[in-house]
């Protein structure tokens, strides 16, 4: 993969846009989601004012719940959306984007808040938002739902990139609703319930090519790269468990926390996070890539040209893939503190061009992966204490750092700590070399300065939730 980054969060070496002194607070801020419009012309964070003014990270909230329109070209905020949320003291979730444009002209998007229920359940509240053909106004937000779906404490959204569709999985057990995102109007979703599986045993999901892929953590809330386990949606039954193979090359992804993980067509991706030494973080700024077919990882022989706190990563339907964050050094002409910082990331690929949504609804399933021995329903077991065998014998590359907190069963331990010197750091490119795991004495790359007005927050000292 010849994958390439670019820090899009400023247009460097120009005056700033007029509009950017009118938004520029919306670089302060903490956002839910983001999502790309169906041009690739800017893209759409979710804000929740409650979340940004308890993030003790930005200071007060920036206005109220709203979609902020961030324009790729000025590389500026130029807009914000209010929005409605359904329910008893809502809050915006998650914004999931559509591949065939609205009737209005514009993007459209399936919204999801969250509200209060009844005997510390929560309520789930779907919607179809439609902008306009200029990208900068809502057309129209109505329900899918005729009714809320109630879910306990624990659940997981995300948005098949092969169909129409969102898959929601929750609490208590595994439930798993499917809902229409082309529906005429509110209706019910589909609804099954997976025997045996509890949500609670898996630190995320994600749809790719028809089924469900769980990914696992430690006790010490690092990811298990060792398994995925596999749910397929056209013929849900027992989970199946996979063993995943590590790059012959470099090995499996070091442990980590607080990583940005997303899928696309075929793959998993993984960018960044953080190993903490017994109080010294170290941000990770490496990209991995899980293949769906092969259960192989592959590190990219790429780097983020800067390490963000807490990354997120968004995959979209044109290729381009975003990864956004928390950046503590100072942005020039910005107040000291930490700001979002935005990096366009192109090259990844996919497995297969996702169909159009006329071909996904009349065409035949995925087929379901090939049957492994399936999931229990007991505890996942605790990661294995001995290192795989990686690389193999008369190959040389680099030692990964890795982290061993507790040596109780159950705690991720996959290795030594690192040697001093063994990255390398990577070229003016990014591009030419693997990344080094730190990012200390980070520098703007040449040419970089930005004329930008001063902002009206106050610093912030903490991450993204």
């Amino acid at each position: 993969m010849q994958v390439q980054s670019e820090d899009i969060t400023v247009a460097w070496g120009q005056q700033p846009h007029h509009l950017d002194q009118q938004y520029g607070r919306w670089r302060l801020a903490v956002f839910q989601d983001v999502q790309e419009a169906i041009d690739s012309s800017k893209l759409y964070f979710l804000y929740d004012p409650d979340a940004d003014e308890r993030s003790m990270t930005t200071g007060s909230r920036k206005g109220g719940a709203s979609i902020v329109v961030f324009d790729l070209n000025l590389r500026c905020f130029v807009a914000e959306l209010p929005i409605t949320v359904f329910g008893r003291r809502g809050k915006p979730k998650f914004l999931f984007a559509l591949k065939a444009p609205a009737s209005s002209g514009g993007t459209s998007f399936v919204f999801v808040s969250e509200s209060e229920g009844n005997g510390g359940m929560y309520q789930l509240h779907v919607s179809r938002i439609d902008l306009w053909q200029d990208g900068l106004s809502i057309a129209d937000n109505r329900p899918l739902l005729s009714q809320p779906m109630n879910v306990a404490g624990d659940y997981i959204c995300t948005m098949r990139e092969d169909a129409p569709e969102m898959v929601v999985m929750a609490n208590p057990g595994l439930q798993v609703w499917r809902v229409d995102a082309l529906a005429a109007g509110p209706s019910q979703p589909n609804y099954f319930t997976v025997p045996g599986a509890e949500l609670r045993h898996f630190y995320d999901g994600f749809l790719s090519m028809g089924s469900v892929y769980l990914l696992s953590a430690f006790a010490d809330g690092n990811l298990d790269y060792t398994r995925v386990h596999v749910l397929s949606l056209e013929n849900p039954g027992q989970i199946n468990t996979h063993t995943c193979h590590a790059d012959p090359a470099r090995g499996m992804p070091p442990a980590r926390q607080q990583a940005a993980i997303d899928s696309t067509s075929g793959y998993i991706l993984v960018a960044g996070g953080e190993i903490d030494y017994g109080g010294n973080v170290q941000r990770l700024s490496d990209y991995w890539v899980l293949d769906l077919t092969s259960f192989q990882w592959q590190q990219v022989p790429s780097s983020m040209p800067i390490p963000l706190i807490e990354p997120r990563l968004t995959t979209t339907y044109s290729g381009n893939v975003y990864l956004w964050g928390d950046f503590d050094q100072p942005l020039p002409g910005m107040p000291h503190g930490t700001h979002l910082r935005i990096l366009r990331i192109r090259g990844f690929g996919q497995k297969a061009a996702p169909p159009s949504y006329d071909a996904a609804t009349s065409a035949s399933p995925y087929p379901s992966v090939t049957p492994s021995p399936t999931y229990p329903s007991q505890p996942i077991a605790p990661y294995p204490q001995s290192a795989p065998a990686h690389p193999p014998a008369g190959q040389n590359a680099p030692a990964y750092p890795s982290y061993a907190p507790n040596p109780a069963a159950g705690y991720s331990a996959p290795g030594a700590m690192p040697q001093q010197g063994a990255y390398q750091a990577p070229g003016p490119s990014y591009g030419g070399d693997y990344p080094r795991q730190d990012g200390q004495g980070y520098h703007a790359p040449p040419g970089q300065q930005a004329y930008y007005p001063p902002q009206e927050k106050k610093k912030k000292d903490c991450s993204i939730m």
